[in-house]
């Protein structure tokens, strides 16, 4: 299994405790994805993505279709195959990507609300 994306406290973190409500994505990734005891309920899965899909920034809907996609093949794989875990990392690797672009726009933000300026020159 892949290893968390930069920026995401371990599951055993008291930082869930406030960030999970405002992380969603971070919080499933960190205390189920990546759990290894989680039954890896696909149909589940893929509810959530789309719903969370439906708030999403359109930017980031492609993303969103990645992981419903890789979610869909990964139901389809024998999950005592060798291709098994391989199949998981590619539902993985979008949503990290997506957690990624979010740490991305906060640390912006953040940035911005701090000097008034942003990065990007205006």
């Amino acid at each position: 299994m892949k290893d968390l994306p930069p920026g995401l406290p371990p599951a055993d973190s008291r930082k869930w405790h406030n960030r999970r409500w405002w992380d969603r994505l971070g919080y499933l990734r960190v205390r189920s994805l990546a759990n290894p005891h989680w039954s890896r309920d696909m149909p589940w899965l893929i509810t959530w993505l789309r719903r969370e899909r439906s708030i999403a920034l359109p930017a980031d809907h492609d993303l969103y279709d990645k992981a419903i996609a890789a979610a869909r093949t990964y139901a389809r794989t024998p999950r005592r195959s060798p291709e098994a875990e391989h199949a998981w990392d590619r539902v993985l690797d979008p949503v990290d990507e997506l957690l990624t672009r979010h740490r991305t726009r906060h640390l912006a933000a953040t940035h911005e609300a701090r000097t008034g300026r942003s990065d990007t020159g205006s």
